[in-house]
């Protein structure tokens, strides 16, 4: 794939431009494809939006148009998911342009599914979970992410927290359940590392991973992708934690 814009945040991955796939492949997100343009899925013409479920083989190629992707444990997978089951469900026409404001103008006849994209964790109400989001900051945008430090058991001792009530309070507050979320964000300190100049072992390692293989693997399952091609896909991205308004 090749974007001019595109949004990356835990759990879901928005863009917008030239989709390209040039191999068939999977991953195991949801994905929500809505060009402007007459496309090509599956060799098969696309004249409308579509979804695409998680671990589905698949090949596109669009000339233009908004590509979201949603990790299924999160409040936007649910819905695309219940969208998908959806047998009269039709999805507009998306008109060619950047701005995801547009998007959302565009989508006002699925106010749940905006209303998922919207779900930032910045803007939650619980007073431990904001303590928690300035921790997990510090600690990514570092060298000192082990994934013991972060186990839900442990993070909810520290918090005062039953371990049921966290992972709650997580899901609720997140819009993502806690181990999918803790796994996209040492995805994004890696990649990170990597945009900075780290080579794939070095990037593992901050992030928690066991070698650049793992990495690897997990990039791969997660997006069907190389750290290399998702780099290159999403070049244009807006800061990994920047706000969805």
């Amino acid at each position: 794939m090749k974007h001019t814009m595109s949004y990356f945040a835990p759990g879901m991955v928005i863009a917008y431009g030239h989709a390209i796939d040039a191999k068939l492949h999977k991953h195991k997100l949801w994905q929500l494809c809505l060009p402007s343009a007459a496309s090509i899925l599956n060799n098969q013409p696309l004249m409308t939006s579509t979804i695409i479920r998680p671990n589905v083989l698949h090949q596109l190629t669009m000339p233009t148009g908004w590509v979201i992707l949603a990790e299924p444990e999160s409040l936007l997978g649910e819905v695309i998911d219940e969208m998908s089951g959806q047998h009269s469900l039709t999805l507009p026409t998306i008109q060619s342009d950047a701005k995801i404001d547009s998007l959302f103008e565009q989508l006002n006849e699925f106010p749940t599914l905006v209303a998922a994209i919207k779900h930032n964790p910045y803007q939650c109400q619980d007073v431990r979970l904001s303590i928690l989001l300035s921790r997990l900051d510090a600690c990514l945008e570092g060298s000192c992410l082990k994934p013991d430090q972060w186990r839900a058991k442990d993070v909810a001792d520290w918090l005062a927290l039953s371990e049921s009530r966290f992972l709650h309070l997580i899901k609720a507050e997140f819009g993502i359940a806690w181990r999918p979320y803790l796994l996209w964000r040492r995805l994004i300190c890696a990649l990170q590392a990597i945009k900075s100049g780290q080579n794939a072992t070095a990037a593992a390692y901050l992030a928690g991973f066991s070698d650049s293989a793992h990495l690897s693997r997990t990039l791969k399952s997660t997006f069907g992708m190389t750290s290399k091609q998702l780099l290159h896909s999403f070049g244009s991205t807006q800061p990994v934690y920047s706000i969805i308004e």
